[in-house]
């Protein structure tokens, strides 16, 4: 089989240290490393999906502590669709979730989001209620409960994210 017919960017964000780089790496590669690397500035992968369509997702992983840079609008242009990625254990990537849908939105309107609320494989006493995370935009089209580290609805969140984008073609 060929190149794929139908490419799209994704754009991952979220604060600094939510895992962003780390769900990247286990959807692309299926691997998970314990080790910490900050990525700087924006790191582009790419995965061939095979599906009703054959699609090639390229995955845009930005920095966390991006969104004061005035680059940081030019790394959302023409992005399908924007996983925006928290961290379970740590409140304020919690409540910057609306600031990054606000973000996200200001450079495409229509872009469906997912929201994930990643390191779900470890304890935490933070509350979320994931029907008013719901209420924040229209463009959400779903929230999962995420680990890199396990692979939970890693899959899952990218899939959704191919399928929207090609029922949209």
């Amino acid at each position: 089989m060929g190149e794929s017919m139908f490419i799209y960017k994704v754009v991952m964000v979220g604060d600094f240290g939510v895992g962003k780089t780390s769900l990247v790496q286990r959807f692309v590669d299926n691997s998970f490393s314990e080790e910490y690397l900050s990525s700087i500035g924006v790191s582009i992968s790419k995965k061939l999906l095979h599906t009703k369509i054959d699609s090639t997702a390229m995955l845009w992983d930005i920095e966390g502590r991006t969104e004061q840079k005035s680059i940081f609008k030019q790394y959302l242009l023409g992005a399908k669709a924007f996983i925006i990625v928290a961290d379970l254990t740590c409140e304020s990537s919690i409540r910057a979730l609306p600031n990054h849908i606000k973000l996200c939105l200001s450079s495409s309107k229509d872009a469906p989001i997912c929201i994930a609320l990643n390191k779900n494989d470890l304890e935490t006493n933070i509350k979320i209620s994931i029907e008013s995370l719901r209420k924040l935009s229209d463009n959400i089209i779903n929230i999962y409960k995420t680990s890199a580290k396990s692979g939970e609805a890693v899959e899952d969140i990218f899939n959704e994210i191919n399928e929207v984008l090609i029922s949209r073609l």
